[in-house]
């Protein structure tokens, strides 16, 4: 029989085998002074339980309207370095150098975003290469649930906003949803971003963005209202 156990000693007894959604793995031995192996059972149980759980809530992401939570919807990125598509719509360059794409166009009865107005967004926040960081939607990429989400308010003036969300989101109509592609010179590195929005809420994201804040940065943003 198969088994790791020491030199001069007899091997000892292997719990039963775990099957988990991408192979089967051996549970760990029992140790010396344990008795039998219902700890290490019980132990490989929680573990596949959890993988179970995790594939589980992943597979409900998109439906929010059954559990009634907000739908995650298409937040998808492939960063700058994918083969373009020749179908999707074109960036434009503003004055500062961000490139704004049009994903969604917004409601046409409704007035366009303006520069002073107060808007309600929400946004995820990625490295030019697609690399996730932060996000106010709930369920996209591998963000921990811990993290705070939900919209979140802007006023699109250069004083409160990076001056490139404020030319990307100008023009926007509610229900619309743009990828603006901002560069540090309009970003965090702009000489006016100490405390202008969007700041990260948790130690962790924080982090992120001091890491990377020197580097383009790409918001996909969904208008979801102006606020009067």
């Amino acid at each position: 029989m198969k088994g790791c156990f020491s030199r001069g000693q007899q091997p000892r007894k292997v719990s039963e085998r775990c099957a988990t959604r991408r192979s089967e793995h051996r549970c760990a031995q029992v140790r010396p002074g344990v008795g039998d192996a219902t700890i290490d059972r019980n132990l490989c149980i929680k573990r596949r339980d959890l993988m179970c759980m995790t594939l589980i809530s992943g597979s409900l992401l998109g439906c929010g309207e059954a559990l009634g939570a907000r739908d995650s919807g298409d937040w998808s990125s492939p960063g700058l370095s994918a083969p373009i598509d020749p179908s999707a719509p074109k960036f434009r360059k503003t004055a500062s150098g961000a490139l704004v794409q049009d994903l969604i166009d917004g409601q046409a009865n409704h007035a366009e975003a303006r520069n002073g107005d107060d808007v309600l967004v929400d946004y995820v926040l990625r490295r030019a290469n697609g690399y996730f960081i932060y996000s106010t939607v709930e369920g996209v990429s591998f963000q921990p649930r811990d993290i705070p989400t939900g919209p979140i308010r802007w006023k699109l003036n250069s004083g409160s906003l990076l001056p490139g969300l404020v030319e990307g989101l100008s023009g926007m109509r509610p229900g619309g949803k743009r990828r603006i592609l901002v560069p540090p010179s309009a970003g965090y590195l702009s000489g006016q971003a100490s405390d202008v929005e969007p700041q990260m809420p948790t130690f962790g994201t924080k982090r992120q963005l001091e890491n990377h804040k020197s580097e383009p940065l790409i918001f996909e943003v969904v208008l979801i209202r102006i606020i009067t």
